[in-house]
């Protein structure tokens, strides 16, 4: 049996017993940090074995575990530092792994960030979409931010907390001056959520001196925005835009690089690339490549 159990995201008081049993019973625990975890489990007096499962040993690491669960018949939680495992942080490549042997997978539900900054926000909207963390790179965030135009209703991010200020200039720059929510260390003793335009989010965001410390949920109400700012849905095959794209002195590879950049995911442009030149090819326009 393999449990995916939730932990607390900062208050120890949302331990829930059953998650506290299921610890003890279990033969082993795998841990993204045994240290942290360690301290947990010593507060609720909790003598189980650990073991390290993180996302740079997670795909060697599950398959041993796996293994182990089939030939020996050994029960594991699953855990992360805090929250529920497989939601931006690793455990989806166990939990595929141990379903597809065979091993009954049970989730021992509590915290979650996302879903305690979501439910503080404010909100009415009935639908959302959760986009875990954005990508570093200036360029790449922007085209994350772009695809969620005319996409979610909410839009909930995880950040951390030395590129808040960095993710609420580029929201700014990309989705306008939207209502949003940003929550610092929930369930924590100074738990803050701060709640308003982006453009006054960030400046009492700036103001605060220690503001970049704990991690921090974003919840964008999109769905405000005006409808000239949301682009519409375009019914054009990637080949089109790719070749429209060449039209305009790009080559095939530039073009490719350009839709990328607009969030389109790189194998779906590389196949239409493929199939652009097939189409060329048969219609004699090689030079155009």
């Amino acid at each position: 049996m393999l449990y995916v159990v939730a932990t607390p995201i900062g208050n120890l008081g949302d331990m829930s017993p059953r998650a506290i049993d299921v610890l003890r019973s279990v033969g082993l625990i795998a841990a993204e940090d045994t240290r942290h975890t360690l301290k947990l489990l010593n507060h609720f007096d909790i003598r189980t074995p650990l073991t390290s499962y993180h996302e740079h040993n997670e795909q060697q690491k599950a398959e041993r575990l796996v293994t182990r669960m089939v030939e020996e018949g050994l029960s594991v939680a699953l855990v992360t530092d805090a929250g529920t495992p497989a939601i931006s942080d690793p455990g989806a490549i166990f939990v595929r792994q141990a379903a597809q042997a065979g091993i009954e997978v049970i989730a021992v539900p509590g915290p979650t960030a996302f879903a305690a900054a979501l439910s503080i926000s404010g909100f009415t909207r009935p639908q959302f979409t959760f986009y875990g963390f954005p990508p570093r790179d200036r360029k790449a965030l922007f085209a994350f931010l772009e695809t969620m135009k005319g996409q979610a209703q909410l839009a909930v991010l995880h950040e951390s907390p030395h590129r808040v200020a960095a993710l609420l200039k580029a929201v700014l720059d990309c989705l306008g001056d939207v209502e949003l929510s940003l929550s610092c260390d929930l369930s924590k003793l100074h738990e803050k959520t701060l709640r308003g335009p982006a453009t006054k989010v960030l400046e009492v965001f700036l103001a605060n001196e220690k503001a970049e410390k704990g991690e921090y949920v974003l919840v964008m109400d999109l769905g405000s925005l005006p409808a000239d700012q949301v682009e519409p849905v375009q019914d054009i095959s990637l080949e089109a835009r790719l070749f429209d794209l060449m039209l305009q002195g790009e080559d095939l590879r530039t073009a490719q690089q350009k839709l990328q950049e607009q969030g389109i995911r790189k194998n779906l442009v590389y196949a239409a690339a493929l199939r652009l030149k097939g189409l060329l090819k048969e219609e004699g326009q090689e030079k155009c490549l």
